[in-house]
């Protein structure tokens, strides 16, 4: 007798940096979500199927919550989370072990709790809480609070699979025909999962690669738009426009005689390469607008 497939909308919530897309990059055995060692590297909700014999997942990577805001993408990245909560089966709620607990977690744990959804707590980042940076004992009191807890490294991958069991095991055997028709209708919609044809895709891997080569306080300031996909069969012509709201800032993405925009690039197109399996040839423009906040409603 078949098993009857299980499914389940699954949210990951958190401050920031505590590891919410390198889980889901992990679970998915490749790379989904853009990451960065700056908070705000997520700015939307990433919807992402995940699938094996058991059943189909939809995952939703959610920005990290942040505690004060005065910027417009601020207010916009904190209303991200609520958005999906109310809808979750199970959610997870990762907490960064290496770093003191702060008002950030608690502003997460408050709108967790309203949830009537099963919940996992995630200690992440178990690999680097060592010594002074191990901040456990900060965290574990909210055990009672969970269905389930698991200690990870999101990075190194370790336990990820145990995540995904309790996943399992705590989804009912049933669920709604209409949860079912989501998900099918998600997972079509996202085939390929890399698509070179995905110009958000681009947009994101381009933005990803502004924040690993700039200084901190430059990537707050930025917004990626793709303004032309060519495929010309041997290649693959992309253009692209990353937008700042300052001349100052323009300077430092285009770096002197053009370095870092040179570095920007070549590693976008080395990836967007890799991906596809494609030849591509990537055209990075830096334009000022000082008011881009404003005219974007997609957050890129």
């Amino acid at each position: 007798m078949e098993t009857k497939k299980k499914y389940g909308r699954v949210v990951i919530v958190g401050r920031p940096n505590t590891g919410k897309s390198t889980l889901l990059n992990a679970i998915m055995q490749q790379k989904v979500a853009i990451t960065s060692p700056l908070p705000q590297t997520t700015r939307k909700n990433i919807p992402v199927v995940y699938q094996d014999e058991r059943g189909k997942l939809l995952f939703i990577d959610t920005p990290g919550v942040l505690g004060k805001v005065d910027d417009l993408i601020g207010k916009k990245v904190n209303l991200e989370a609520p958005k999906t909560l109310n809808k979750a089966e199970i959610i997870l709620c990762l907490v960064d072990i290496s770093r003191e607990k702060s008002e950030e977690e608690n502003k997460v744990i408050g709108m967790v709790r309203k949830s009537e959804a099963k919940k996992i707590l995630i200690y992440n980042k178990s690999d680097k809480a060592v010594g002074s940076k191990d901040h456990f004992a900060e965290y574990n009191y909210l055990e009672d609070e969970f269905d389930a807890n698991i200690s990870i490294s999101a990075l190194k991958e370790k336990n990820v699979k145990s995540v995904i069991n309790t996943i399992f095991e705590m989804l009912p055997s049933k669920s709604s025909k209409d949860l079912r028709e989501e998900i099918d209708k998600r997972q079509d919609e996202r085939k390929p999962l890399m698509s070179m044809g995905s110009k958000e895709y681009i947009e994101e891997i381009i933005r990803e690669k502004t924040y690993l080569f700039l200084r901190k306080e430059v990537p707050y300031t930025i917004f990626v738009e793709v303004n032309k996909i060519i495929d010309k069969k041997k290649i693959i012509l992309i253009e692209a426009t990353i937008y700042t709201n300052a001349d100052r800032y323009k300077k430092m993405i285009i770096g002197k005689d053009g370095q870092k925009i040179k570095e920007i690039g070549y590693n976008a197109r080395k990836e967007l390469e890799l991906m596809s399996g494609r030849k591509i040839f990537l055209e990075i423009m830096v334009n000022t607008d000082k008011h881009w906040m404003e005219r974007v409603n997609d957050l890129g």
